[in-house]
């Protein structure tokens, strides 16, 4: 149904840490044939499927992406090139891997100009990785992001040149201007994980709307926490109403630009995830303003040449019709994704 709808390639994230936990073994050596399976579906169903070590953060738990990049590296690695040969032999033309998703370290370092900051981690990181999965996996096209999230700044910072490899993809995700598409995440830090309902671009936000999204946010932190921090509040806000309304396609346009310096043809990268909230604990909020959000990044991506998978399916940013169990796809979703299959 995907692909009648006009999809033609799947990123599908399959978290390591159960891997990881299992350890080396028949029984985490069985979890990885359910991986190669499921990838045979979506290769069966014509698709070309990416396959995801979708690492996920879990700051009080272990076997969390800190985890991954941290203690638990020198176990990854193996893992890695056991779930590369596992893929070994698919389809070359049409399968991907992607050894880690956004590698959480070196934020600090990569924005810290001084003497003082830290050495940045992932650069040697990376090598290793790509060196362990493209042993075990030959041709296989493989999909390498940036540190700090896997997002553009992350990527400006890797020198191709130390991997000497045309089969790889170079991937970044997008969720600029953060405020909008992050907006009442519970999984964010304070004060915006207390606003919602601001509109798309941020040219739209106006003083009434403004006021009544921050007076929402106090009521909501005051709730949550016991005591409001409205000068917060209106800081946030103000400096989501300051950023550019481009400023989402414009990491494309920055992605190319480090392609383009580093000789990197268009069709080698890939906008890796992009994508916006539209609930809250309310119900469903904001769908036009998130539609023309991601219509945005979608078109920012192919004017540059750039592929694109558009995160999720489903929840809080959901491309598909709320409440349906069979994961259809949203028409007015499809329309903002240049999807003719399945648009209205």
């Amino acid at each position: 149904r995907y692909r009648a709808d006009g999809f033609d390639f799947l990123r599908m994230p399959f978290d390591p840490g159960p891997l990881l936990a299992l350890g080396p073994g028949t029984e985490q050596d069985a979890l990885i044939a359910d991986i190669r399976s499921a990838a045979e579906i979506g290769l069966e169903a014509g698709l070309t499927v990416i396959v995801d070590l979708h690492s996920i953060p879990r700051p009080d738990e272990v076997w969390g992406t800190d985890d991954v990049v941290g203690r638990l590296w020198p176990e990854y690695l193996p893992l890695v090139g056991r779930v590369a040969a596992a893929l070994d032999g698919l389809p070359p033309d049409r399968t991907l891997f992607e050894p880690l998703n956004e590698p959480t370290l070196d934020c600090e370092a990569m924005w810290d100009d001084s003497p003082e900051a830290p050495p940045e981690r992932w650069p040697d990181m990376l090598v290793e990785m790509h060196a362990v999965a493209r042993a075990a996996a030959p041709d296989l096209p493989l999909v390498l992001s940036g540190a700090c999230w896997g997002g553009i700044y992350g990527l400006e910072r890797i020198d191709p040149g130390r991997i000497e490899d045309d089969n790889v993809v170079w991937s970044y995700h997008s969720y600029d201007p953060f405020p909008f598409t992050h907006q009442s995440a519970n999984w964010t830090g304070s004060p915006l994980k207390y606003i919602s309902r601001l509109p798309y671009p941020p040219s739209a936000l106006d003083d009434v709307t403004a006021m009544e999204r921050a007076a929402a946010a106090a009521l909501r932190m005051q709730a949550a926490e016991g005591a409001a921090d409205p000068a917060a509040i209106a800081a946030e806000i103000a400096a989501y109403r300051a950023m550019p309304d481009d400023s989402g396609p414009a990491v494309s346009a920055r992605a190319a630009a480090w392609a383009a310096q580093h000789g990197i043809p268009a069709r080698r990268l890939i906008l890796g995830e992009f994508g916006a909230i539209h609930t809250d604990p309310e119900g469903r909020f904001a769908g036009d303003d998130a539609l023309r959000y991601i219509a945005d990044q979608r078109t920012g991506a192919e004017r540059h040449g750039i592929a694109w998978a558009v995160w999720s399916l489903t929840g809080e940013m959901a491309v598909t019709l709320p409440d349906d169990p069979r994961r259809v796809m949203d028409p007015a979703a499809c329309a903002a994704l240049g999807l003719a299959g399945c648009a209205p």
